[in-house]
């Protein structure tokens, strides 16, 4: 589990990387709260907000809601990480913006 932890906080930091190249969107908390707790940790954490993640809107607006936090919680490959109930929160919200239509 801790190798797939790795590869999810990695994933999500190659991602804000990707965000700021593709849409000039830094999101420096999220960047922060990887570096200090770790993705797995950091996504609940935002996720308990019941709602899209900061950069969400900015990610949507920008075409590219496959950078955003949830599209990464959504990605099966990361399933054993979550509950089926953070997953699919996480897919509802993407499908509510198109990203699966």
């Amino acid at each position: 589990m801790a190798d797939l932890e790795k590869a999810f906080t990695q994933e999500l930091l190659d991602k804000c990387a990707q965000a700021e190249r593709a849409c000039g969107y830094n999101p420096a908390r999220l960047v922060q709260a990887l570096t200090k707790y770790g993705g797995v940790r950091a996504a609940r954490e935002l996720l308990r907000r019941n709602g899209a993640s900061d950069g969400f809107a900015r990610l949507q607006a920008c075409g590219r809601l496959d950078l955003t936090l949830e599209a990464t919680v959504a990605d099966r490959k990361y399933a054993a990480l979550f509950t089926d109930d953070e997953v699919n929160a996480c897919f509802a919200l993407l499908c509510e913006y198109g990203f699966f239509g």
